[in-house]
């Protein structure tokens, strides 16, 4: 796949994947466009985005107060979810005394 730049290209999504994908390597087959005549295809970059979620957990346990124990955090990570994961007073009082507070998830802008 051949794009003018990292702005046109178009990340593939899980239904992008054909029902029927048969495949088959050729040996010994020139290939000018591939670095150092590399042939591996995948998208390695991608996981680095779980480090900003996981680095966003992290923040939301220390401002729990350190071991706080497992909790529910899903994504997209929106400022309303990061809000309310956190757990202090403010949120308390938003989220209500006759809710489970440690699986709360809020419904906003996401």
């Amino acid at each position: 796949m051949h794009t003018t730049g990292p702005g046109t290209y178009k990340i593939p999504a899980f239904n992008d994947v054909p029902e029927s994908f048969n495949i088959s390597l050729l040996e010994n087959a020139n290939n000018p466009f591939a670095v150092h005549s590399s042939k591996a295809v995948g998208e390695p970059p991608f996981f680095l985005g779980c480090s900003v979620f996981f680095a966003i957990k992290d923040a939301i346990t220390a401002a729990r107060g350190g071991d706080c124990g497992y909790f529910e955090f899903r994504l997209p990570a929106t400022s309303e979810r990061i809000r309310m994961a956190c757990s202090d007073d403010i949120a308390s009082d938003c989220i209500g005394s006759d809710r489970d507070q440690s699986s709360f998830q809020p419904h906003g802008s996401f």
